[in-house]
């Protein structure tokens, strides 16, 4: 029962490092490129409290790794350049989020070498969450970065028709997501990035 309910408080720590800095990533990100919007709303901030949203958090700890934080908002009016900076700013959260499961991955190496296994199962789910997060973000469905990332890799028109069925397909992979049909596809892709940067880690 003990261990049971401290992999549930991992989990939730997990969830809440994943997202906060998710979202913080993207509003320092956006803020050095320019943007005002993110401090002005103050989202420019370590606080979790700033970046909690009940439902990503839900939807996350119950499918273990689909979910999100609170969107910060952001501006492309202020980049230099709309097109890279916003393609910036929507994936460097992502590739925090893997630096982030990386750095964990190597303290969950330190721990289990020392054989102090509790500390290893929190490194290892705050690293396992934090890859999660970085994988689902990249299926293009509101509210995952994947959608504002589509929209400029694909011709505009091509976008607009994908755009009038988004909330289709998003109810189609919530349904698939709710089944595990998805795992045959997402979970693969996340241990085989956990795998990888265990290898890097030294696990």
């Amino acid at each position: 029962m003990t261990n049971a309910i401290l992999l549930i408080l991992f989990s939730m720590v997990g969830i809440i490092v994943a997202t906060t800095m998710h979202e913080f990533t993207r509003a320092l990100t956006s803020t050095i490129l320019g943007d005002t919007l993110p401090k002005q709303q103050k989202r420019l901030t370590l606080n979790p409290i700033k970046h909690f949203e009940p439902i990503g958090f839900i939807l996350m700890f119950a499918t273990g790794g689909f979910g999100w934080g609170k969107p910060v908002e952001t501006t492309s009016l202020y980049y230099k350049n709309r097109k890279r900076d916003t393609l910036i700013t929507a994936i460097m959260p992502n590739v925090v989020n893997i630096l982030i499961a990386y750095m964990c991955l190597i303290f969950s190496n330190l721990f289990i070498k020392m054989g102090n296994l509790t500390v290893y199962n929190l490194f290892f789910r705050i690293a396992l969450y934090n890859v999660s997060l970085a994988v689902y973000n990249i299926i293009p469905i509101t509210p995952m970065d994947g959608l504002k990332v589509l929209s400029y890799i694909i011709p505009s028109n091509k976008y607009f028709q994908y755009i009038q069925y988004e909330k289709i397909i998003q109810a189609v992979f919530l349904i698939f997501l709710f089944i595990g049909t998805t795992d045959f596809i997402i979970v693969p892709i996340i241990n085989i990035l956990i795998r990888v940067l265990s290898f890097f880690a030294g696990l």
